[in-house]
Parts: C-alpha cells; sequence; structure tokens
C-alpha cells in the first residue's frame, strides 16, 4: 500500500513538472534549447502497431542490385522497408518505349526477401524537358542519390513537358473506371504504367505468381522538390506534378499510397509543404483527393534535434489545412569521418561525426521523430555506396597525403552505410575490412528490437536552473502491448549529467547504442543513470552546438497505472 502511494505520488509530481514545462517553453522556431511538450494522456492517444516502421534507402536498387549477401545483411537490421529511386530517364530512354528489366530485377529480389518497397519516382528524359536540356545524363553506373545529389544532372530535374494538360482523355484530372491517361501528359503516363507493372496483382505480380497483397504499394512523387538540384520547376510546377501523379497512380491503383516527395529542409525554403498546400486550397479537387499525397516524406541529417523539427513543423502545416496525415521520416543519417573513406585526419570535418556518434544520432533521431508525430524512420543507408561523390570514385586509405594529387581529385567520401562497401561496390573499395558492419549498425538494431509499436508520452528536459532548457534531454513513451514505458535519456551538453528519475517498478532494463544491457533496481524511488558528455562539435554554422547529444541510455521498465 505504501509503495501504491508513493508511486502515485512520485508520478503527481512529474506531471506537474510537465505542466510547468509547457508553460515555460519558448517559441523562437531555429532554437535549438526550446521545448514543446504536447502532452496528452496515455488513454486518449489512439493506438496503431509497427510505429515507427524501419527502413533503410538502397538496400536494393535498379543500379546497383543487391546480391544475397547484401540482402542477408539488410534482413538482420530488423528494417522491413527498402527505398530506392525509379529513375523515369533511364526507363524510357526512347520516346514511348520502356526498359524494365533492371526494375523487375532489383524488385523482385526485394519481395522475395521480405521488404515492401518505397518507390521514388523521377528524372525526366532529356527528350521532354521544359528546363535545361545541354547537360550531360547521369552515367548508368553513377549511384548518387544523396541529401547533396553531387552528380545529379539538371537535365534530370527539368519539369515535364505536357504535365499541365489533363491527366485523362476526357479532359479532367479526376480518376474513375474505365478512365485513359492522356498520351500527351507523359509523366501521368508513365506514373501509371510503373504503378500498373508493380502494384499487388499487377503485371510483376501475375507473372511472378505472387499472393494477394504483394507488389509495390507506396510511390513517392519525386525527392526532394525543395532543392534545385532535383527540381528546377516552380512550386506550382510541382504541386501540378504531385496532383497528375496522384491522380494517375490512382487510376492505376486506388489503393496505392502516394507520398509528397521527401523534403531537403535545408535548401532555404523551409515554407515549401505549405506553398504546395496553399495553392491546393485553391483547388476544387483538393478537398475530394485528399490534397493529392497520402503520405508527407520529410528529410534531416546531422543535428538529431532538427528531426523533431521538422516533423513537428510539417504536422503543424498539415493541421492549419485540415489535415492530418501520416509523416516519414524517410532519410535520415549521419556519415563517419573516422573511418574509410573518411576524412579520417579531420576530426571536425563538418556535418560528420564518429562512428560512435553516429550510433548515439540513430537512437536520438528515432526518439525525436517518433515523439514529433513521424510513424516511419529510414536510415541512409545500407552500405556506403558512393555517397555524395560520382561513380567510381576511390582510393587506398590515407591519412590526407593523397589529397591534392591529380591521381586523387576526391581524397574523401562518406560513410554513411550500416555496412562498409565491399570489394566490388561502384566506389570506396578499399575498405581493410569490407562488408563489416559499424557500430550504428548495432544502434538500428536495437531500435528495431526495443523501441516499436508505442505512443508519445511526455517529454523533459531536466537537470538545470531553466526546466524548459536544461542539460538533459528525456523523451518517453508508452508501449501498451507490454505495459512499458521506454524513456531515452542523453546530454545535450559537453559535460557529462545524471539522470535522477522517479521508478514506476521495482526494476528497469537499460539499453546502450552498442547492444549491451543492465537491469537496475531504484534507490529511494528513484533511478540515477549516468548521461555522458556530448562530444560532436561539427556544425559550421555554431562551433559551439552540440548537434549530436551524448552517448544515450534507453530505459525500459513497467508503469502501471
Amino acid at each position: 500500500m505504501k509503495k501504491h502511494v508513493l508511486f502515485h505520488l512520485t508520478w503527481l509530481i512529474s506531471l506537474l513538472l510537465v505542466i510547468v514545462l509547457i508553460g515555460q517553453a519558448r517559441a523562437t522556431p531555429d532554437d535549438d534549447t526550446r521545448l514543446h511538450l504536447p502532452v496528452v494522456a496515455r488513454d486518449a492517444i489512439f493506438f496503431t502497431t509497427n510505429i515507427p516502421a524501419y527502413g533503410i534507402v538502397f538496400i536494393n536498387s535498379a543500379e546497383t542490385r543487391s546480391d544475397a549477401q547484401q540482402l542477408a545483411n539488410a534482413q538482420i537490421t530488423g528494417a522491413k522497408w527498402d527505398r530506392w529511386p525509379m529513375y523515369w530517364n533511364r526507363i524510357e530512354q526512347t520516346q514511348g518505349q520502356f526498359s524494365w528489366a533492371y526494375q523487375d530485377e532489383a524488385t523482385i529480389a526485394d519481395m522475395a526477401a521480405g521488404f515492401q518497397i518505397n518507390a521514388i519516382l523521377l528524372g525526366t528524359p532529356p527528350f521532354y524537358t521544359t528546363g535545361i536540356a545541354t547537360q550531360s545524363e547521369l552515367p548508368a553506373d553513377e549511384m548518387t542519390f544523396s541529401p547533396i545529389a553531387h552528380g545529379f544532372r539538371r537535365i534530370n530535374a527539368a519539369t515535364p513537358l505536357g504535365l499541365y494538360t489533363p491527366t485523362f482523355t476526357d479532359g479532367t484530372d479526376i480518376p474513375g473506371p474505365g478512365k485513359q491517361i492522356n498520351p500527351t501528359n507523359v509523366w501521368a503516363r508513365f506514373v501509371h504504367t510503373a504503378v500498373n507493372r508493380y502494384k499487388p496483382g499487377g503485371v510483376i505480380a501475375q507473372a511472378q505468381n505472387w499472393p494477394a497483397g504483394v507488389g509495390i504499394t507506396h510511390w513517392e512523387m519525386w525527392n526532394e522538390p525543395d532543392l534545385s538540384f532535383f527540381w528546377d520547376g516552380t512550386v506550382a510546377d510541382y504541386a501540378r506534378l504531385l496532383k497528375v501523379g496522384y491522380a494517375a497512380a490512382k487510376q492505376a491503383d486506388a489503393a496505392a499510397q502516394i507520398l509528397f516527395g521527401g523534403l531537403a529542409n535545408d535548401g532555404g525554403h523551409l515554407t515549401y509543404y505549405d506553398d504546395v498546400l496553399d495553392i491546393y486550397d485553391s483547388d476544387p479537387l483538393a478537398g475530394q483527393f485528399a490534397y493529392f499525397h497520402d503520405i508527407l516524406a520529410t528529410h534531416n541529417y546531422f543535428y538529431a534535434w532538427r528531426t523533431w523539427y521538422h516533423v513537428f513543423r510539417a504536422k503543424n502545416s498539415q493541421t492549419a489545412h485540415g489535415l492530418n496525415k501520416p509523416i516519414w521520416l524517410n532519410e535520415s543519417g549521419v556519415p563517419a569521418w573516422n573511418d574509410y573513406p573518411g576524412p579520417t585526419w579531420e576530426p571536425t570535418s563538418p556535418y560528420r561525426a564518429t562512428m560512435n556518434e553516429s550510433a548515439d544520432f540513430a537512437i536520438q533521431n528515432a526518439f525525436y521523430a517518433t515523439y514529433a508525430g513521424a510513424t516511419a524512420i529510414f536510415h541512409f543507408q545500407l552500405y556506403d555506396g558512393c555517397g555524395n561523390q560520382p561513380g567510381g570514385t576511390d582510393f587506398p586509405p590515407h591519412n590526407g597525403e593523397l589529397c591534392g594529387l591529380p591521381q586523387y581529385p576526391i581524397c574523401a567520401g562518406d560513410a554513411f552505410g550500416l555496412y562498409r562497401n565491399p570489394t566490388d561496390a561502384a566506389c570506396f573499395r578499399q575498405h581493410p575490412q569490407p562488408e563489416t558492419p559499424r557500430p550504428v549498425m548495432t544502434a538500428y538494431q536495437v531500435l528495431t528490437t526495443y523501441f516499436h509499436d508505442v505512443e508519445p508520452y511526455w517529454r523533459l528536459r531536466p537537470g538545470g536552473s531553466n526546466p524548459a532548457d536544461g542539460p538533459q534531454e528525456w523523451i518517453a513513451f508508452y508501449q501498451p502491448q507490454t505495459g512499458d514505458r521506454i524513456v531515452g535519456m542523453w546530454a545535450r551538453v559537453g559535460t557529462a549529467q545524471t539522470a535522477v528519475i522517479p521508478a514506476t517498478s521495482t526494476t528497469a532494463l537499460l539499453v546502450y547504442p552498442d547492444g549491451m544491457t543492465n537491469i537496475i533496481t531504484p534507490t529511494n524511488g528513484v533511478y540515477s543513470i549516468p548521461l555522458p558528455a556530448a562530444t560532436n562539435l561539427s556544425a559550421p554554422w555554431d562551433p559551439t552546438l552540440h548537434a549530436i547529444g551524448g552517448r544515450p541510455v534507453i530505459l525500459i521498465e513497467q508503469d502501471p497505472h
């Protein structure tokens, strides 16, 4: 009885602290120390399983089909989704003629391995461009699909011809039984053909004798349209592209889920989603057709807190337009500087981290994103691939001595991978331990093992004089299937902290990014948990900012109520 009373007293104190913090939360959009605490009673949250869903970018792709080892490595991560592009310009290389062989192979392999696919449709063929059409084509061996997009030619970003002609031959953009795609709207034709080919029950499903429901169900309309690297049209042009793609895809498969092209959020156009929604506010078809998308995709790299910020902003944008759609963080990650392809000689390399810091980011990223409302999280990427470098980029391991030599115009790369590249990769083929996992892979497994089927619970920043801006980050979730409370905790600053958190049970499990676990018991009703100092100082805009917090700890315990 005394324990029961003590529990309720400590929990009441915690709730009161949350209420105080809500009142003290600041509202400056770019202030990384501000706190928003949309606390909702646990029982009032509608519970949906598989939140967050986990995916990886480039488990497979049409350009570099995966072998059995790569698919097996992906399976053991616990990911269920693969995200890769279907480049229109590589499929329709002659007007009206489609070549799907490589896309077929990658799709069939993914389905056989048990992965669902987030397929991205993008890349205008040169004979359909309305913008720049003089630059060279993207080489077939150039495995480049990245946040910076080195090597991605603007010819592939050009707005397609015929985009503003009606989607269907009856002169409308309204899908319906028996309607035919307008052949002059070449984007509509491509989308309809792709969806019809790969949907459950489609051309490939029938040829492979797949059971009902197996096929590609999620289609992303372009990638990072807020970056001119990927899209050289106006916001209105992208709004039209998304609307046409939505109508054409739904005509092929009424159950298809359409993703708004993943937003880069770093091109100086943070209002891009709002601007497209503003255009749709004046479209008489928008309300009837879900504002022409079912899911909003967004991206974030390196700065852990901004994951929360971008998802939070997107949710606010939806609310302002009367919408409530899933949000997917379908690109995120941090490249490691202290592993080949480097730069191993540059510890403050901008936007990079140590291998351990990259693993810490993965945990923090998932907790921030899910608390803000994201329902899926994708890591960029399974292997290093070519990162942000042109296909064929390669050099031996070195400590900077090769930089400046004419035979090595590029002397460092981007170690994004959960795994290091194999020796037959398109780039960075000379790692002394090829095709082995990095610490971030273990951290990813920690997430897929422990952090799933959760509801946002509460968030605190204790440890200092300002309870809304303390040096610690605590983000809590409830797992209804187990009755567990799951709390991610880390230091936000460059000094070690101790989290003193009220217990809700007699024991708790601690889980670390390296997969190690420890069972602890409370003392006087609280757990005291060391939180290592944050160490990353690689934000070029602020050399004092710890863009990645210190090594996180996940606390899991029963939460009776």
